[in-house]
């Protein structure tokens, strides 16, 4: 198969596989973006997410030393019925939990697209990368086509909205790659920053120290008084939406599928006293869901903290 017939299959075939946008962009490093992560890190804003590396953030060929292709796609998820709190008396899960471990829907997806690639190219090297690998997935998405960073930090896909996960096929194969999205779109817009609970934002930058997310699901660090004021009027025990709610750009965006994301959980039905307490009520609402990595007990310390005990 020719290159140019292999890129036509490739980008047809994943959105026949659900990523709504698809782009293929090279794996060039990222040196333009060193300044920017030497100042981020060098700030400690990285203190409670140890597994990012900077050293292997910069080039997506430390991650496949024989990548010669990213193939960058969009995966909605969120849908009109899904609205966190929604429910009386219902605290707040972040969309993206709402539905199966996207870890592992995402990772069968681009496995089927990669073997499909290797049948039709034997001995064609490749790596998918959903979210575990040291990886810059926005700015490899930017490249490829797919929009531009929001001033929330999150890839806008135009007018799909932001409302969408993203995934990384490394190939080792050159491939024509896609025209970069020209420059952001937000405008003098700053809705997200001035919603943002905690001001853990300003434009395209994260302060995850103040982020309600970093201590509802990536550390079980004490949060900042600042913090810890704001949990329990926000009301989110897992994740945070806020900045996407009010973003213009998420007025009629791409919808995920509602049979792929099924039906809401109690975490989303049951009001704030009734929610799992015990080891194995946590154990069974989780099940296959993104919120499967949070600890039990760190599952009651945001509980204790959002209803103010």
């Amino acid at each position: 198969m020719q290159n140019a017939d292999l890129r036509a299959w490739l980008l047809a075939r994943a959105q026949e596989l659900g990523f709504a946008k698809v782009g293929l962009a090279s794996c060039e490093s990222f040196e333009g973006e060193r300044s920017h992560l030497d100042t981020w890190f060098g700030e400690g804003r990285g203190e409670l997410l140890p597994y990012l590396d900077p050293r292997a953030l910069l080039d997506p060929r430390s991650l496949m030393p024989t990548a010669r292709t990213a193939l960058v796609g969009f995966f909605p998820y969120a849908r009109p019925d899904a609205v966190p709190g929604a429910a009386p008396g219902s605290l707040r899960v972040s969309r993206y939990l709402w539905g199966g471990d996207y870890h592992a829907l995402m990772k069968a997806r681009f496995q089927r697209l990669l073997e499909g690639a290797q049948e039709r190219l034997p001995g064609i090297d490749g790596r998918i990368c959903v979210d575990t690998a040291p990886i810059l997935e926005r700015q490899l998405a930017v490249r490829a086509g797919l929009g531009w960073q929001g001033k929330h930090t999150l890839l806008i896909a135009g007018k799909g909205g932001s409302w969408g996960f993203l995934g990384v096929l490394l190939l080792g194969v050159e491939l024509e790659p896609d025209t970069p999205f020209p420059g952001s779109r937000c405008g003098s817009c700053t809705a997200c920053l001035d919603a943002c609970p905690t001001g853990a934002l300003s434009p395209c930058l994260l302060e995850p120290r103040r982020c309600l997310s970093t201590y509802t699901l990536e550390s079980e660090a004490e949060p900042p008084p600042e913090v810890l004021a704001a949990m329990p009027e926000a009301k989110w025990v897992a994740g945070c939406d806020r900045c996407q709610e009010v973003c213009p750009w998420n007025r009629e965006p791409l919808w995920g599928d509602p049979e792929l994301w099924g039906g809401p959980s109690p975490l989303h039905t049951l009001g704030a006293e009734d929610l799992p307490r015990n080891t194995s009520q946590w154990k069974k609402v989780t099940r296959r869901t993104g919120l499967r990595r949070v600890r039990h007990r760190h599952w009651l310390a945001t509980l204790a903290r959002v209803l103010g005990n």
